[in-house]
């Protein structure tokens, strides 16, 4: 009987298990298995930020230019002729602003829930561009996945997303140049170039986080097998830079030398209200202190394992580039550097958790217990963000209930045509298109008292106060503030907004101060119902004229009369006017322009109307005559200001 080689016995083609996977479902499952990880950051990172009070606020500081910056520069011919491109990130406004203007074509309700979904979106491709970046960098699908969350979820993360930005554009360029850079190919070095010349133009600051990235991913792909030599990458680096660069400088030079427009003028006025300069400072990091301390000490604490513990000095090195740039020339504006320092802070916290991960399997007891510190308390900065984001859901607010949607709605009902309403610049992109009012924005400066505006203040009827206005003002915008009269509120805290009807310039002189009681008590009640008046929606009035109403400058028996006929029509006032020789200054005429959008007397079934009306008032609301004219119909009272009515 032959004898059976026992090689023979165990053949090489084993037989399959009949638990292995087929092999494409294999290779699938190799692949797809870490990315298993960065499903969980991006679910928290939707349903936090869209979720969150703060992205329901109002731009305020640099967010205020960057909103608008970004509709204005993405308004057809805003860019021919614009003098903005050296100064101010026009480049990456104007893909803010496209970005916008497509999600509010969508299923966008304004300009500023446009914005916060952009911002939304924005972040989520960055988280995405962030995992991949740290897999590339070799980081675990644990590593990675914990450091998307804290990128994706940390207080100041969720702030910083929500803080509408073009450095958030170029951040998602400059990301994506990082990701092609850790490519061994020398295509993937040009593509990387030329992204990073993209973010650059899409925001300038970034230049001072492109040069020691350049400079480290050329050392780390030299030292690494099969990499290219240093000369021959960063010349592929700089030759994707150089070419994308020069196409951009020239499509900018022949977009400059275009005739103005109109909408570039518009452009033009919102960069000259910005403070462009070099500000010494530290904001961002007083700001990240303020919204999230454990994050901060996670964050350094981050980089101090990644420097000591795992000697990786180029993580850090790029932190405290960033962190240099963030007190100067940055150190004014907390949002941008905190958009560029967060994935770079990521990146050290993946490197940290591989290095606590290590330390639990250590068998010397105190890096153990050192390596489970630390990663407990990576997960108690997730555990308090969740938690600080769950009692924050008690601040939302229904679009329909925020000040801005109920000034808005304000504006449509109670601010007749050609009158000029002043608005914050952080809701101006959202109001200009409401009403047939002329609606302008008005900024204040960092640090100044002067408030900049599109129109002259001299020339408002209304201002729309917020936390933007600075409470020591100078200026025309010290005057006409001094001079208004607030109609009426909603809101409270920073997100209050206040209408303020401004009074004319005291050419006409204000009632005289009672000085019976009967005046008083008559003062008294005309400021009582003239106030009720003022905020009835189917009063159309001007400024001024809403002004005198507050003041209790116009006499009660109109007051009264106007709000018991706009029981059952809307009345256009056009103006409150003083009896000849009366010198108490109490307005006791009215003028009637339109009655249910008609204009009076042209239109003679609604002059009929008001005429039987007013014909038969009696006692004390009895006029002492009617008149009709072109642009109206003017009932006038017996001049008597210590009058309260009675019936």
């Amino acid at each position: 009987m032959e004898t059976q080689d026992p090689r023979r016995g165990a053949s090489r083609h084993r037989s399959a298990s009949r638990f292995a996977l087929p092999r494409p479902a294999g290779r699938a499952a190799a692949v797809l298995t870490p990315v298993l990880s960065l499903l969980p950051p991006l679910v928290l990172l939707v349903v936090v930020q869209a979720l969150s009070p703060v992205a329901q606020r109002v731009p305020t500081g640099a967010a205020r230019f960057e909103t608008a910056g970004a509709w204005l520069a993405s308004a057809p011919g805003a860019l021919a002729g614009t003098t903005s491109w050296p100064t101010t990130p026009a480049l990456g406004r104007l893909q803010l602003g496209l970005l916008l203007r497509a999600l509010q074509g969508g299923t966008a309700q304004s300009v500023l829930a446009a914005a916060h979904g952009g911002m939304l979106l924005l972040a989520v491709v960055q988280a995405v561009l962030l995992w991949w970046v740290l897999r590339r960098l070799g980081s675990g699908g644990i590593a990675a996945g914990l450091a998307t969350a804290v990128f994706a979820i940390a207080p100041v993360a969720v702030a910083t997303h929500a803080a509408v930005s073009a450095t958030a554009v170029a951040a998602v360029w400059l990301l994506g140049a990082v990701g092609l850079g850790l490519g061994r190919r020398r295509s993937s070095l040009v593509a990387a170039g030329a992204l990073a010349a993209v973010a650059v133009a899409s925001a300038p600051v970034l230049v001072v986080a492109v040069v020691p990235l350049a400079v480290l991913l050329v050392l780390r792909l030299a030292r690494s097998p099969g990499g290219e030599r240093p000369a021959r990458a960063l010349l592929a680096v700089g030759a994707g830079f150089g070419v994308v660069a020069v196409l951009l400088a020239a499509v900018l030079a022949v977009l400059a030398a275009l005739p103005a427009t109109a909408a570039a003028a518009r452009l033009d006025a919102l960069v000259a209200a910005e403070s462009p300069s070099p500000v010494l400072g530290g904001a961002a990091l007083a700001r990240w202190a303020v919204v999230d301390p454990l994050g901060l000490l996670v964050a350094v604490g981050a980089l101090v394992l990644t420097a000591v513990v795992a000697r990786d000095r180029a993580v850090p090195v790029v932190a405290v580039v960033l962190l240099a740039a963030s007190v100067w020339p940055e150190g004014g504006d907390p949002v941008a550097p905190t958009v560029v320092l967060l994935p770079v802070v990521a990146a050290a916290v993946a490197r940290s958790v591989e290095v606590g991960i290590a330390g639990l399997a250590d068998p010397l007891f105190v890096r153990s217990v050192l390596g489970s510190a630390w990663l407990t308390g990576v997960l108690a900065l997730l555990v308090v963000a969740t938690v600080a984001w769950l009692v924050g859901l008690s601040g939302l607010v229904p679009g329909r209930d925020q000040p801005v949607a109920k000034v808005a709605r304000w504006i449509d009902s109670g601010v007749p045509a050609g009158q000029t309403v002043l608005v914050g610049l952080g809701a101006w992109p959202d109001l200009v298109t409401h009403g047939r009012a002329d609606v302008g924005w008005y900024a204040g400066q960092r640090g100044g008292t002067a408030v900049r505006s599109s129109v002259p203040w001299r020339t408002a009827d209304y201002v729309v106060e917020d936390a933007s206005l600075p409470p020591d003002r100078t200026g025309a915008a010290a005057t006409a503030l001094s001079r208004s009269l607030e109609v009426a509120s909603y809101g409270a805290g920073d997100a209050a907004m206040a209408i303020r009807a401004v009074r004319e310039p005291a050419a006409a002189a204000a009632p005289a101060p009672p000085t019976t009681a009967a005046g008083r008590e008559a003062a008294r009640f005309r400021r009582t119902v003239g106030a009720q008046l003022a905020q009835n929606p189917r009063i159309e009035v001007d400024g001024q004229d809403r002004a005198r109403l507050l003041a209790g400058e116009v006499d009660a028996r109109i007051v009264l009369v106007l709000a018991q006929f706009a029981t059952a029509h809307r009345i256009a006032v056009r103006d409150f006017g003083t009896t000849e020789g009366d010198a108490s200054g109490v307005r006791t005429t009215v003028a009637i322009s339109e009655i249910d959008d008609r204009r009076v007397p042209s239109d003679g079934t609604k002059t009929g109307v008001l005429l039987r009306f007013l014909s038969d008032l009696r006692g004390d609301f009895a006029t002492r005559s009617i008149d009709a004219a072109d642009d109206g119909i003017t009932a006038s009272f017996a001049p008597r200001p210590d009058l309260v009515p009675k019936g």
